[in-house]
């Protein structure tokens, strides 16, 4: 067994997986599914925190997570591609996160994971691969993305983050990006932020403050980065609430939906507006898309 690095690593087999977590995958997969990826994830510190084991299984239809609970037994959430919503990937410092948003008998729920950011590599890869489960179409990696015009008057920051986490073989499309809203004593209210278009997803990337004790080139890096599907996309709204913007998004699946509301400075409505409209032309049909899987 390959299994003790202390960090995230891909496995080649159920075979290597510790015994109660393999269990777990055994009662909840059938003997005819493929598993393009199997990340293991030992129990460690990230930071001050242990953080249990978890298993993330990526199969032909769907994925499945397995953790370790504090009692020591095993908790596991798993889902068909046609009921994951959303994908959250969180990146700070030290630790990272990735959050599968899934429906399920008209509820939502989450399966959520912690990991070192040593590992996000893996996880960007796991994101990669939900998307064209979700989606299903073919990715090219040589795709030529077009970002020069859209970032050309964007913070360095966020052209980095762009570059960083945009979808595996996915053109630009379109955008937007705005800065935090700041209150009384410049409290932040909302963080700066991007939106982007591209020819299946909807990516939010949303500012994290980190502390001022990090510094160098790779604390550049990171934030909340939100990944809507534009298979899942049923209904938007751009509006006003007092000086704030509002972008409320309903995303579907077979079994259930969910209603998010992200914040953006009021005198970005226009550009925000713009980017949705574009999205939404791609959902109807009104703009080319690239091929899907037969």
């Amino acid at each position: 067994m390959k299994t003790d690095t202390g960090y995230p690593h891909k496995l080649e087999s159920t075979s290597e997986i510790p015994e109660q977590l393999s269990e777990a995958l055994r009662n909840h997969l059938s003997a005819i599914d493929s598993i393009p990826l199997l990340l293991y994830a030992p129990s460690r510190f990230v930071g001050d925190e242990e953080v249990s084991a978890t298993i993330l299984a990526v199969t032909n239809d769907g994925w499945l997570v397995a953790a370790e609970n504090q009692d020591g037994g095993i908790g596991v959430e798993h889902s068909k591609f046609n009921d994951t919503l959303f994908l959250e990937l969180t990146s700070i410092v030290l630790w990272g996160q990735l959050k599968i948003a899934f429906a399920s008998a008209g509820t939502s729920y989450t399966a959520v994971m912690r990991f070192s950011t040593v590992a996000e590599g893996l996880y960007r890869e796991a994101v990669d691969l939900l998307l064209d489960g979700i989606d299903r179409t073919d990715t090219s990696e040589k795709e030529e993305r077009g970002t020069a015009e859209v970032l050309k008057d964007w913070p360095l920051k966020f052209r980095n983050e762009v570059l960083h986490y945009l979808p595996k073989g996915q053109r630009l499309l379109a955008g937007a990006q705005w800065p935090a809203i700041l209150g009384g004593f410049r409290r932040e209210l909302a963080p700066a932020g991007a939106l982007l278009v591209t020819e299946r997803e909807l990516v939010l990337i949303a500012d994290e403050k980190r502390p001022e004790s990090y510094q160098g080139e790779w604390a550049n890096y990171g934030g909340v980065i939100t990944y809507f599907p534009l298979a899942r996309l049923d209904d938007f709204n751009v509006g006003l609430q007092d000086r704030f913007g509002v972008l409320a998004l309903h995303v579907n699946a077979s079994h259930g939906e969910e209603r998010l509301e992200i914040l953006f400075p009021s005198d970005h409505e226009r550009t925000v507006s713009e980017t949705m409209e574009l999205a939404r032309r791609i959902v109807v049909g009104d703009v080319p898309q690239i091929p899907r899987k037969q």
